[in-house]
């Protein structure tokens, strides 16, 4: 179990982590998009995006064959390409023709994956060149419909190639059945989760409770959320040493809830606050490095001294500089220099 547990989590790839992150993104542009909110949206899309390429560039190099990963990797990408056309749908941004392919061909392969699951559950699956491209070109169109145009020769190429991508996938079902025990096989969550993990899920639900209040403009709350976030993320530190019950899945589950808590949520709030356009870049550059963080941190042993500012400082200071008042026209400059200190090569001290 240690060993398999080893391998889903942390490897040099970084396990799961960043292809969660991905599908907690999705739902958040979705919920940006719904609200009408959408320059962040499109900020967040773009991001979403990159984790996607930076997600699969580390697994690629790190030559992974998680069963479970083959199915979630290509799951996340269709949850935020479907979740974004479903939404510019009913917003009136994309017609009902390409979200309904878009949604329909995706549909159709989740179940037949799991048909062929319930015949072999040893069914490790491969998205073929077609579905990729496909996936590419989807992407880009929702960017440009994201963005406030509608070009229907990019509707009709992306449509194309999502039916051309359905058909290469029925002839060449890119499935293959191994011998081995499975990491699917092998996991068993209620093993897995331990009592310092609970107080890492509370981390992950101040984070998203500071986003929906951002969204609905209640900036003290969120505020407050986050500062609550940050001792929850002391806590299970805390809990995992006393009980002596430090564990990999914890490690990256930990991780994940810091990236979300201390650099999506407070990128969006920082967005809310000030749109100029240098505003809108730096936040930007401020969720890449808590992401590259997020990757860095996953690839590197610990040793003591962290490498760039933990992440979690971000929960302190950004509600700091709210609660002193400082000028919205400051954020940019603060957020930036945030972003280096995360990136950059200077060792910080574990506090707690």
């Amino acid at each position: 179990m240690k060993k398999i547990t080893k391998i889903m989590f942390k490897g040099r790839g970084g396990g799961l982590t960043l292809t969660l992150l991905r599908i907690l993104l999705a739902f958040i542009v979705f919920l940006l998009i719904y609200s009408s909110d959408n320059d962040l949206a499109l900020y967040l899309f773009v991001l979403t995006a990159f984790v996607s390429f930076l997600d699969g560039f580390l697994a690629k190099r790190n030559n992974s064959k998680s069963q479970l990963r083959s199915m979630l990797d290509p799951f996340a990408d269709k949850l935020l390409i479907n979740l974004v056309a479903v939404t510019l749908f009913f917003k009136g941004f994309l017609p009902f023709w390409v979200m309904a392919v878009y949604l329909s061909k995706d549909l159709m392969v989740v179940f037949g994956a799991i048909w062929i699951l319930s015949q072999n559950t040893k069914t490790i699956f491969r998205m073929n060149v077609i579905d990729k491209i496909s996936v590419f070109i989807q992407t880009f169109t929702l960017l440009t419909v994201l963005m406030g145009y509608l070009d229907p020769v990019l509707l009709w190429v992306s449509v194309g190639f999502v039916v051309l991508s359905f058909i290469v996938t029925l002839f060449r079902s890119g499935v293959r059945v191994v011998r081995y025990k499975t990491d699917i096989e092998e996991i068993r969550f209620s093993k897995l989760i331990r009592l310092p993990d609970f107080f890492t899920f509370m981390n992950i639900f101040m984070g998203l409770t500071a986003i929906l209040l951002v969204v609905n403009e209640e900036h003290f709350f969120a505020v407050i959320s986050l500062l609550i976030a940050v001792v929850f993320d002391y806590l299970d530190g805390k809990v995992a040493r006393w009980t002596n019950r430090e564990g990999e899945f914890g490690k990256q589950l930990d991780s994940l809830a810091d990236t979300i808590s201390f650099g999506v949520a407070p990128a969006i709030f920082g967005f809310s606050m000030v749109q100029t356009n240098l505003a809108l870049i730096t936040f930007a550059l401020f969720l890449f490095a808590g992401v590259l963080r997020l990757a860095r941190y996953n690839i590197m042993e610990f040793t003591g001294d962290f490498a760039g500012m933990p992440i979690t400082v971000n929960g302190v200071i950004i509600p700091l500089i709210f609660l002193a008042k400082v000028p919205v026209v400051a954020y940019p400059y603060i957020y930036l220099f945030l972003a280096i200190l995360m990136v950059s090569p200077l060792k910080f001290k574990k506090l707690f």
